[in-house]
């Protein structure tokens, strides 16, 4: 067996473009370890086929794709537009309108009754992520005059965003929680909420899954200027972060965003928990076969800010060349990856101390790891895991080992297949350390004489977590 070429996790979102089992795995084998079903669009039927073709695809490859279901939330959107898309021109007259129709370059269906309420003359409005921009001309009852400022091509349920409107709704909507539902039914691995504001929207959700009887993983989309001013209670609550530039680019100062990822992936590094950086990372890609130059330092800047996954949207779902866009992100993966293992021990170093003073047992261990990890040329890390966490502290290190975890749980098996560097291993239930070694050994991962690092919980079966680590040679 062969591990990964990159750790950087990669998400691609199946779409039309994507949809069929061939095409998928060939993302699989391209570095697809995520597959993203966008709620926004299509039907239930339509995305039980989805997930059908994911899983179907991954047992055949032998492969572990975890799915992402990434709910609607509040965004408000446009409607169906002639032919899917339709292309704005600066200069033009457009009318927006709460009305049923099928749009065109001069009508616009919104899918919000009360959009009209939420916009005066003169305001700006923005469409698809903020690519095309409208300035308001006069407001009516059910429609809304512009005039297009910047334009473009724009697609069927695209976004809008009006940066000054209070949208009077609740983040989590009612057509999320049926989607959960769904989710839970079919056994989509986690979900991203959408439109997050405060850490009340993701216990909202998590309070449903309990009552449920569901675990799944519950990714916060960080995309509103409340989300951010509310960071630190959501990152707690949450199982893991999706920084979404598009509309959080749009909700702030532009500007802002680069310093803002930064920090929002390093406070998420710090706790342990899996971040995502999405959005236009190769988008040129949804019509070139070769990105901009300037997408692909974007890429290489969020792995080495410290993102444990990066995320295709358009370019996977409808764009030409879905796999070159899973290729090209694993290319671009592995090539910054061995730049950052290249420049030594020293950023662990840093990373230890940068952490506070005070700790548990485990967080004592993961730093002992990283120790060993200087001091030794150990060729894996094996760690047997009941939750996911101890691998997940041992990754936001971002060590140049991969992280081979092992669990009885398919869960947190799944669960993994978002943390950098970690390759997940499902086991039969107690299982031990004989059974790690005869597996990798078995698989060819590991050689004989291969140092390895192993943590574990001692006496094995009567403790609550990780408190022990080895080193030692595979016989």
């Amino acid at each position: 067996m062969e591990l990964p070429s990159h750790k950087t996790k990669i998400i691609a979102t199946i779409g039309p473009a994507s949809k069929q089992k061939e095409i998928i795995k060939k993302m699989i084998k391209a570095g697809m370890s995520v597959a993203r079903i966008n709620f926004s669009h299509g039907t239930f039927e339509e995305h039980t086929k989805t997930i059908e073709l994911v899983r179907d695809a991954a047992e055949k490859l032998g492969r572990r794709v975890a799915i992402l279901g990434d709910l609607p939330g509040l965004k408000m959107r446009v409607g169906k537009l002639k032919g899917d898309s339709i292309t704005l021109r600066k200069g033009e007259k457009v009318v927006l309108t709460t009305r049923d129709v099928e749009g065109d370059e001069t009508t616009i269906p919104v899918e919000f009754k009360d959009f009209p309420k939420l916009v005066s003359k003169g305001d700006t409005i923005y469409l698809s992520d903020g690519y095309i921009m409208l300035r308001v001309e006069e407001v009516r009852e059910n429609e809304v005059e512009c005039v297009v400022v910047n334009g473009g091509i724009l697609f069927s349920h695209k976004g809008i965003n009006i940066p000054k409107a209070n949208l009077p709704i609740e983040a989590i909507t009612p057509r999320d929680f049926e989607i959960i539902e769904f989710a839970i039914e079919h056994g989509v691995d986690a979900i991203g909420l959408s439109f997050v504001g405060s850490v009340y929207d993701v216990l909202k959700v998590k309070s449903f899954l309990e009552k449920k009887n569901a675990d799944l993983f519950v990714i916060a989309k960080i995309e509103r200027p409340d989300a951010v001013r509310n960071f630190d209670e959501i990152l707690n609550a949450a199982d893991g972060i999706m920084i979404a530039r598009g509309d959080l680019g749009v909700e702030m100062p532009i500007e802002k965003l680069p310093i803002m990822q930064k920090q929002l992936i390093k406070k998420t590094n710090l706790a342990a928990k899996p971040v995502i950086t999405a959005t236009q990372m190769l988008v040129s890609m949804t019509t070139e076969r070769i990105p901009k130059r300037a997408e692909v330092t974007d890429v290489a800047n969020a792995i080495l800010d410290g993102t444990d996954a990066v995320m295709l949207s358009e370019e996977t779902a409808i764009g030409k060349y879905p796999v070159e866009s899973v290729e090209m992100m694993a290319k671009i993966a592995k090539t910054t990856e061995e730049y950052r293992e290249s420049l030594g021990y020293s950023r662990l170093r840093a990373w230890i101390d940068s952490l506070p003073k005070r700790s548990t047992i485990k967080e004592a261990i993961t730093r002992s790891v990283i120790d060993a990890l200087c001091a030794i040329d150990i060729k894996y890390i094996l760690t047997p895991t009941r939750t996911g966490l101890t691998p997940r502290l041992i990754s936001r290190f971002k060590p140049k080992q991969w992280i081979l975890a092992f669990s009885s749980s398919e869960r947190v098996c799944n669960n993994l297949a978002f943390s950098y560097g970690v390759y997940p291993f499902c086991m039969e239930e107690n299982f031990n350390e004989k059974d790690i070694i005869m597996l990798v050994k078995g698989l060819g991962i590991v050689k004989e004489d291969d140092t390895v690092l192993l943590t574990e919980g001692r006496p094995i079966g009567k403790t609550v977590g990780t408190n022990t680590m080895r080193i030692f040679q595979i016989p």
